[in-house]
């Protein structure tokens, strides 16, 4: 029989058939027990919910009864009537004792009640706005604030919702500027924690509604259809309604005196867990179950748990790098297609991982080449020019001088082309282009060099800190007229080598930095490479996505750029082999 003839009893009837002869008997037996349970915990649950609804409901009343309650003794208080009425009369003692003793009252009362965010005094004869908040700070008015409050119904309980806040003006109506509003803004966010009683029972609809106000105090929607069923039920007590076939219990309490509306609702398979109540039908079902999953399992084991078994350790050969496994079946069903298609599948991964790896060297070459070929006349202009200047003025030693470390510079440049060089070799060539810059900035400009670890043990990629320490002074301290520094710290460890360039200049702008950091970010490969970006594109493709450039505003003014390079895969040699982590032993 060919390899590719289609079995005759395949894993899938296999399965169905075992499946089929395990759960059709249970099944049937289930149903049977569960519905008898389900109707029981249905009513229980259903007197659960309402008595939680209403108990909600009825602590809200209640503290809110108790909060209006302390307001309303809280109105005739001797210190607020001589401050609103007859502040005039007072002397400065006086008033700053009354505002003080006001001031505790009003704390006291905010923090009689947990639902209670604030709780202030609106004086408009004195255009004072005194707040428990405030900690004996009296502030101005808020004529916007004031003029809501005013419009507040007369009547026990008067929300007024101001700037998402809910408050409790009490006064006249009709106030004028020798009258004064005494307000309680309750808090919206402890109000919705009273909901968390209903938060147990996943994808519930809950609602606290003002009706009189038609405002959301509480939302917990599984969804817009949901929502506008729930909003639309009027009467108390519990019901229920479907929503995309999934049966809901409803439960809604109103208050009459708050007028608002507590609706929730609930899906029944949440809450209606499986009932099993008749203990003669579970224990026939027990043994029943007990030699069903003893013959199932066998089953499972030995057409879908060993083929499987046998797969899956050829993926993990696969995933330690071993692509030389083949995995053979005798059976001819689906797995025997899977282990050919697996075969197939390494064989195709051997010739793609040796074409990736040539196309990756030779596309890492040659893209470096070209990075690090952008950087090398950039200097040399600015250079003869500095020269020059140096021969018109007749300064033979600044000339000698400048032309050491010239030579020093384009030795470096042209002497050898190496990817990878020495890390004191490319700090030796920082501090010449240093020195250059130094003269040329007239010495308005000092470097430093710190270094901590040992040099030895690390190679890096050629120019990469000249072009971070041009940055600093080309842009960092374009204008500095003295007392210009940049420091350049070195940290060497095994795991990891950073450099950082720090300026004391001018520093860079929050928008500016954005965008740098953005376009280092975003390289693209047709994107035009230099400066910093040349150097982070660098680290990137030789030291991995970890590494590269991080540029950072300094707390004193200035620039801070660090170049951090990760222990690793570090490019490729003069001839062509891949060289292990850049740092090695010394010694």
């Amino acid at each position: 029989m060919s390899r590719d003839k289609q079995p005759r009893w395949g894993i899938h009837k296999k399965l169905v058939g075992t499946f089929l002869l395990i759960l059709i008997p249970i099944y049937a037996i289930s149903l049977w027990m569960n519905q008898q349970g389900a109707d029981v915990v249905r009513q229980e649950i259903s007197n659960s919910m309402q008595q939680k609804t209403d108990y909600v409901m009825t602590s809200l009343e209640n503290e809110i009864e108790r909060i209006t309650t302390l307001q309303q003794t809280f109105i005739n208080d001797a210190d607020l009537n001589d401050l609103s009425i007859r502040a005039a009369t007072l002397t400065d003692y006086e008033r700053t004792k009354a505002f003080k003793d006001l001031q505790s009252k009003i704390v006291m009362l905010a923090e009689s009640s947990k639902l209670i965010q604030d709780v202030f005094v609106l004086m408009p004869n004195l255009d004072k706005r005194l707040s428990a908040k405030s900690r004996f700070n009296v502030d101005a008015m808020d004529q916007g604030e004031y003029e809501s409050l005013l419009k507040a119904e007369s009547r026990t309980f008067n929300p007024v919702y101001y700037s998402g806040r809910l408050l409790l003006p009490l006064g006249y109506p009709s106030a004028t500027r020798s009258q004064y509003l005494l307000v309680i803004e309750l808090s919206i966010e402890k109000i919705a924690r009273e909901m968390d009683v209903f938060r147990s029972y996943g994808d519930n609809v809950t609602y606290l509604t003002d009706d009189h106000n038609q405002a959301t105090l509480f939302a917990h929607s599984g969804g817009a259809e949901a929502a506008g069923k729930i909003q639309v039920l009027e009467r108390d007590g519990s019901g229920e309604f479907a929503i995309d076939g999934t049966p809901y219990l409803v439960f809604v309490k109103r208050s009459e005196m708050l007028q608002w509306s507590l609706k929730t609702a609930l899906p029944e398979n949440i809450v209606l867990d499986p009932v099993y109540s008749f203990k003669r039908w579970y224990g026939y079902l027990s043994a029943a179950s007990i030699v069903i999953v003893l013959v199932a399992s066998f089953m499972i084991f030995r057409l879908i748990h060993q083929p499987l078994k046998k797969l899956i350790t050829g993926f993990r050969k696969v995933e330690q790098g071993k692509l030389d496994i083949v995995i053979e079946r005798r059976d001819h069903d689906e797995f025997a297609y899977l282990y050919a298609q697996f075969n197939r599948m390494v064989g195709k991964l051997n010739e793609l991982i040796q074409e990736v790896y040539e196309k990756t060297i030779y596309s890492q070459q040659s893209e470096l080449k070209q990075l690090q070929s952008q950087i090398n006349p950039h200097f040399l202009y600015n250079s003869l020019y500095i020269l020059y200047l140096m021969a018109d003025e007749e300064d033979y030693d600044g000339i000698r001088t400048l032309s050491r470390h010239l030579g020093d510079y384009f030795k470096f440049i042209t002497h050898n082309k190496a990817d990878m060089i020495p890390l004191e070799q490319e700090l030796n060539h920082a501090r010449v282009y240093g020195a250059i810059q130094e003269i040329r900035f007239s010495n308005r400009i000092s470097c430093e060099y710190i270094v901590e670890g040992d040099l030895s043990g690390w190679h890096v990629p050629r120019l990469i800190i000249q072009p971070v320490m041009e940055n600093a002074f080309v842009h960092g301290h374009e204008h500095t007229e003295e007392n210009g520094r940049i420091a350049v710290r070195i940290s060497c460890r095994q795991e990891c080598l950073t450099i950082t360039v720090e300026d004391n200049g001018k520093g860079i702008g929050a928008e500016r930095l954005a965008e740098v950091r953005q376009s280092l970010t975003l390289w693209r490969d047709e994107m035009e490479t230099h400066g910093i970006a040349n150097v982070h594109r660098r680290l990137a493709l030789l030291y991995g996505s970890a590494s590269g450039v991080c540029i950072d505003p300094v707390a004193t003014g200035g620039t801070a750029v660090t170049l951090r390079m990760e222990a690793g895969l570090a490019g490729t040699g003069e001839e062509g082999e891949w060289q292990h982590a850049s740092y090695t032993r010394s010694g």
